[in-house]
């Protein structure tokens, strides 16, 4: 454990001193998804699409909030002078109503996300392909989102996944072979 811990800081140490040795090599920028989607002739055209679905789906949800405010307030009015059976089925219509409605907007929700993905998808894998070709063309090491914390390209020189795992290879099999 000793062993480990000790390779462990001692790639973290190389790992920081190759980084300051070389930063000022490194060419690092960012860019707005978000304003990318929202700007572009396709994203503004997928965004259209979808809020033309997302007011028919409004119209429909405005409908049955009507019926249900026009049940509830029949309730409301006639409930003291209706005799309780009739009472107890006006209310049982209201409960099916409301139960229609609240999963008609479950599903209008879930369809407006599958929509929305089914339309942004394609143009995030396009915007994608462009980045990665922008930042090979121009030698750029390092792409970051605005919006997303993530990083979204990255020059493959930069990429030392390799060398950590077989220092951690050969310091854990150091580790096991001190065991024996």
């Amino acid at each position: 454990m000793k062993r480990y811990l000790s390779a462990l800081i001692t790639v973290m140490m190389f790992s920081t001193v190759f980084s300051l040795a070389h930063a000022a090599d490194r060419t690092i920028v960012y860019l707005d998804s978000q304003r990318i989607l929202i700007e572009s002739a396709a994203g503004k055209e997928a965004y259209d699409k979808l809020e033309l679905i997302k007011n028919e789906k409004q119209k429909e949800i405005d409908g049955m909030s009507q019926t249900l405010k026009m049940l509830g307030d029949e309730i409301a009015a006639k409930s003291p002078t209706m005799k309780e059976s009739a009472r107890q089925e006006l209310e049982l219509k209201y409960e099916q109503e409301l139960r229609k409605y609240n999963r008609f907007v479950k599903d209008a929700q879930e369809d407006l996300r599958r929509s929305e993905i089914t339309l942004i998808k394609p143009i995030s894998e396009e915007v994608n392909v462009i980045i990665e070709e922008y930042g090979n063309k121009n030698a750029i090491d390092i792409i970051l989102d605005r919006r997303d914390p993530g990083i979204i390209y990255t020059s493959r020189k930069l990429d030392i996944t390799d060398a950590i795992l077989d220092l951690f290879d050969k310091s854990h099999q150091g580790s096991k072979e001190g065991k024996k």
